[in-house]
């Protein structure tokens, strides 16, 4: 069983979900709830998962005043998660206080840098004068600055951020893909091999195994490429 595979359960229904995991927590350890899954089923299906013995990712990408994100920290704190994810973007202050919510847990706070949907021109179109690259480095170096030590980045800046960012770092990674899989709605992707070759711990995967015929005999080839079998 590996957890450098994060399985994205981004289904509509509690169902759904408790099947892929049922059906895959042999081989994989990890899987991350989003805002889907989460508005529709709320904290009572997070124990539920947690019952089936696995470790999940709550990935609902806090952006609000310190307060505000310090408290929904702590909630998550109360479920037991293993990663939430905070925006870089909210600042030092916000990012800080997060860190404290999770002082003496297992909870570990991730921080976004930038989206992979977002590549230079769109973020010209929000007002950043810098690239993308520039861009998560900054907030990169803010985050481990407020104490964070978890990152979330796109492949293309793996290498560029164990360059740059001298502390170590965890490294989350969505935006990848099967060796077999177009980027669809990922403008900053690589497959997962090459994702974890350039130095990512962690790699986040979801259509390649959800929407697979065979969820589990993908699970097998994708741990296959990426060597983790």
């Amino acid at each position: 069983m590996t957890d450098k595979l994060i399985l994205a359960l981004d289904v509509d229904r509690a169902a759904d979900a408790l099947d892929l995991v049922r059906r895959l927590k042999g081989q994989l350890g990890l899987f991350k709830v989003g805002s889907q899954l989460f508005t529709r089923e709320g904290p009572a299906f997070i124990s539920a998962l947690r019952a089936e013995g696995v470790d999940i990712f709550l990935d609902l990408k806090w952006h609000d005043i310190p307060q505000t994100v310090s408290s929904a920290v702590r909630a998550a704190v109360d479920l037991g998660v293993r990663f939430v994810t905070i925006h870089a973007g909210g600042g030092l202050e916000m990012m800080q206080a997060a860190q404290a919510a999770v002082k003496d847990s297992r909870t570990e706070i991730l921080a976004v840098t930038v989206l992979t949907s977002l590549d230079d021109g769109a973020l010209r179109q929000i007002g950043f004068d810098r690239t993308a690259a520039d861009q998560v480095v900054r907030l990169a170096r803010l985050a481990v600055l407020a104490g964070v030590s978890g990152l979330v980045c796109s492949p293309h800046e793996i290498e560029l951020i164990r360059r740059q960012i001298q502390e170590p770092v965890t490294l989350v990674t969505p935006g990848v893909r099967s060796g077999s899989e177009g980027a669809q709605d990922q403008k900053r992707t690589l497959s997962a091999a090459e994702a974890l070759r350039r130095g990512a711990n962690h790699l986040v995967i979801g259509r390649p195994i959800t929407k697979a015929a065979d969820p589990v005999a993908a699970t097998r080839v994708l741990m296959s490429e990426c060597g983790l079998s």
